[in-house]
This record gives C-alpha cells, structure tokens and sequence, in this order.
C-alpha cells in the first residue's frame, strides 16, 4: 500500500472583513469609538464628551461601549492614541527648507482640521500625552540645520506649531464649523478689496511671513 508525501500548497489565509453591521447594529471597533468620540468633541467640547454621548452617536448603549473601552479617562487615551497615529512626520530637507516648513506646515493643519476639539481638550484635561516629543525634537533639528541657534530653532518651533494650531483651531474653525445662526459669508464684507480673509488664501499669507521671520532669523 503506498502513501503520498507530497505536502499541500500553503493557502493564504484570507481575513473575514469584520461587518459594518450585525443584526441590525453598528459594529464596535476602537477606532470607530475613538472617531465617534472626535465627532461629539467637534461638535459639543470638552464638557460634551460623555460616554453616553458616545454611545448615542454609535447607536448603541453605553454600557456596550465598556467591553472597549473602561471609562472616560480609558476613552480620552484611545482618542490620543488614534489621533496621535495619523500625526504628520516631520519629513524634512535642509537644502530647500523653505519648500519643505511649508509642506509639513500644510500636513499639520490638516491634522488639526481632521481632529477638531483637540486642543480644548488638551487644555481641559490637562492630557500631557497630546505632546509629540520626536516630532518636537525633529523640528527643532530641522531649524538647527538650517542655521539657527539653539535658542531661535526652539523658538522658531514653537512659533511654528503656535500659528499652525492657532490658525487651524480658530480661523478653520469658524469656516469648518460656523457657529449656529451665523453666516460665514457675512465675515468677508468689509475686507479690503485688495485682501482675502478666505482660509487658504489666508493661510499661506501667514506661512509667507513665517518663512520670511525665520530667514531673518538666520
């Protein structure tokens, strides 16, 4: 009697997509939490932020909310951890360092516009975890290559994160989410017909005078 040896193939094990939905019901994930809480964040502040708003916001129960997450200070660490995952890296090129602040000064403001609430929550909570020490440092050390010393590149890297999340956390912040029975539109009436309060417009006029400062800082 003879007895194959021959091995089978290896099959590639393909995942199940775990479903948007079951029985009728979102399916919970951590990343679903922590983008739902965002939301009521954006829309409520600091004081809004409840688990039971949470959970409104998902359709589901509180108390379904505690197999992933223990209370609200295991909720305010999961929000750090996503939002902290999709933070631009500091990528940056000496040689065209004009080219390269005004890219992650871009990427930055559009990290603060995708995670609104923030910042107050940062101050309101008092979430120290909110610093991005690597990034921080590879700023600093971006600033230091080009020329500046080691008291103007910290500056010049505070300045940078002040503007970028100042200008995202309120100008943005008014355009991106008007506050109730305001009209955005009514903002720009008595602007100059020479000036643009529009956004962007805006936006790289203040990166033209950051890069200009800081060339004269140099």
């Amino acid at each position: 009697m003879s007895s194959t040896t021959d091995e089978e193939p290896d099959v590639p094990v393909r995942r199940r997509r775990r479903p948007a939905y079951r029985s009728g019901r979102p399916t919970l994930t951590r990343e679903g939490i922590a983008k739902a809480a965002l939301d009521v964040l954006a829309d409520g502040g600091p004081a809004g932020l409840t688990m039971r708003a949470v959970a409104a916001r998902l359709g589901v129960s509180a108390r379904a909310l505690y197999n992933y997450v223990t209370d609200r200070d295991s909720l305010l660490q999961l929000i750090v951890s996503v939002s902290q995952a999709a933070r631009p890296a500091a990528n940056f090129d000496p040689a065209c360092w004009q080219d390269s602040l005004r890219h992650y000064c871009h990427d930055l403001r559009a990290w603060y516009r995708a995670h609104p609430g923030l910042l107050a929550l940062a101050r309101a909570e008092d979430l120290t975890t909110f610093a991005a020490p690597e990034t921080d440092k590879a700023v600093v050390d971006f600033f230091l290559a080009i020329g500046l010393s080691a008291e103007d590149a910290y500056r010049a890297w505070a300045i940078t994160v002040l503007q970028v999340a100042g200008f995202a956390e309120i100008w943005d912040g008014w355009h991106d989410r008007p506050p109730p029975g305001t009209d955005p539109a009514a903002w720009h009436r008595h602007e100059p017909a020479t000036a643009s309060t529009e956004p962007d417009q805006l936006f790289e006029s203040a990166l033209d005078m950051l890069v200009a400062g800081i060339a004269a800082m140099r």
